[in-house]
């Protein structure tokens, strides 16, 4: 049964109430107050969908009421029809002016009050299902960015805790690539399902773009209530998600964490650094979660203090690893998953040979290197090497500061000779004097 529309009848005169009230009591759930000022105290605790103001009331009068109702933003989209004896042009153009909706003449005609009242509450309903429409993805149902955004920025004038996660769906191109388009759309859409099922309340949870999706918690969470709630979040990906495609396709997704006011109190920063977050999880094997927090961390404690000879010797132990799965090779570090499927691909089947450079970026300069910068030396470290490498080769990034590469069929020879390439490349794109990329090589013979 649908809810009964709320008005509230504003009137300083009872029988004018009465008669009023008696016309729509029927169709609607009906409040009443006998002033202006009681009125405004009523709409401190509930809101209804049309408020029928009388202009002359003592002390306050309906034009003073209607100026403080259109001045608060939880109010100002209530419908106002203005209750008058007066019917004189001039006043009417006034309340029109001033946001009234409509004008009602007194003694009532009940038809005539019901007509209008039941034109302007429809008239209120498409209103807020357009607005309502331009605030939602039209695919998933969720916010959009941009009511997302809003909100976000509006949350933040008067609180400054809260938890931004960003969701990315793993593998989701090669998702639309192989099953097409249709069953990408419905994967989206079950996704969205599991964050609207999983949203308080008081949260958001909104489509970016893409495969991209944002919640944002309002409040204050621990770390472990915002890790249980990811956990949440990951198992009902990993269950649901697969029952409902039923295709051998294994969903999972990444999230990337930035928390107020620590990591930021506008959505601009949470979600550049939450984002920030996020690479950080691609690139260390997906179907994880990870927060800015302990990725700051990473990077500042790393190019500091390390070993290339020792980074060097573990991943020649790596890649001698024995996996007793279907006889290939199998890297138990996470951050290598790349590099695994690279191996067992090819390595595993051939006897080839590999060759390893592990290129390693250092900083002599006086100042401490900032994120900013290791994180635009490290780009230009992997563009170096994309464009040097040949068909075949592979790369993935080690650590914040190092790329490993291997090599498929090359020899020592060639090997010094693409690893130098490399660095004449880096140093072209390079303009900080105080940086250097270095490399060290290793033959890798698999077991």
């Amino acid at each position: 049964m649908d809810r009964k529309k709320h008005i509230l009848i504003v009137d300083d005169v009872t029988t004018n109430l009465k008669v009023a009230a008696d016309v729509l009591k029927d169709n609607y759930q009906l409040s009443m107050a006998k002033s202006g000022q009681q009125a405004l105290d009523f709409l401190k605790k509930a809101k209804p969908d049309l408020i029928l103001l009388d202009v002359r009331m003592p002390g306050m009068d309906g034009y003073e009421t209607l100026e403080h109702i259109k001045a608060n933003t939880e109010t100002a989209n209530i419908p106002v029809v203005f209750l008058t004896v007066d019917d004189q042009r001039e006043s009417e153009i006034k309340g029109l002016k001033m946001g009234a909706m409509d004008f009602i003449l007194k003694p009532f005609e009940p038809e005539i009050m019901l007509s209008r009242i039941e034109k302007i509450l429809q008239i209120e309903d498409l209103r807020r299902n357009l607005s309502n429409s331009a605030k939602k993805d039209p695919l998933t149902g969720l916010w959009n960015r941009k009511f997302l955004e809003d909100d976000i920025e509006k949350y933040f004038i008067t609180k400054n805790k809260g938890v931004f996660l960003l969701c990315d769906i793993d593998n989701f191109k090669f998702v639309n690539d192989t099953y097409g388009h249709v069953f990408g759309d419905n994967v989206l859409c079950n996704f969205a399902k599991i964050l609207k099922s999983n949203v308080g309340p008081r949260d958001m949870a909104g489509r970016i773009g893409g495969d991209e999706f944002a919640v944002f918690l309002k409040g204050e969470y621990t770390d472990d209530e915002i890790n249980s709630y990811c956990d949440i979040i990951m198992k009902a990906v990993h269950n649901d998600m697969k029952d409902q495609t039923e295709l051998s396709y294994n969903p999972s997704i990444s999230i990337g964490i930035s928390v107020s006011p620590d990591d930021g109190i506008d959505f601009y920063t949470l979600y550049h650094r939450a984002d920030k977050a996020l690479y950080y999880v691609k690139q260390n094997g997906k179907d994880s979660y990870h927060y800015y927090k302990q990725r700051e961390e990473y990077l500042n404690n790393t190019i500091e203090n390390f070993n290339s000879e020792q980074d060097l010797s573990r991943l020649e132990g790596f890649m001698k690893e024995k996996s007793y799965e279907n006889g290939a090779l199998r890297v138990e570090y996470e951050g290598f998953k790349n590099i695994v499927h690279f191996v067992q691909r090819t390595i595993a089947r051939s006897n080839q040979t590999v060759w390893m450079i592990l290129f390693t970026l250092t900083h002599s300069g006086p100042e401490k290197l900032s994120t900013e910068q290791l994180e635009e030396a490290m780009q230009q470290v992997e563009r170096a090497i994309v464009v040097s490498l040949r068909m075949g080769d592979v790369t993935t990034q080690y650590s914040s500061f190092q790329y490993v590469t291997l090599l498929m069929n090359a020899n020592e020879e060639d090997s010094r000779g693409i690893a130098q390439r490399i660095i004449l490349t880096w140093q072209e794109l390079s303009d900080d004097k105080y940086m250097t990329l270095t490399y060290d090589l290793k033959n890798i013979v698999p077991k």
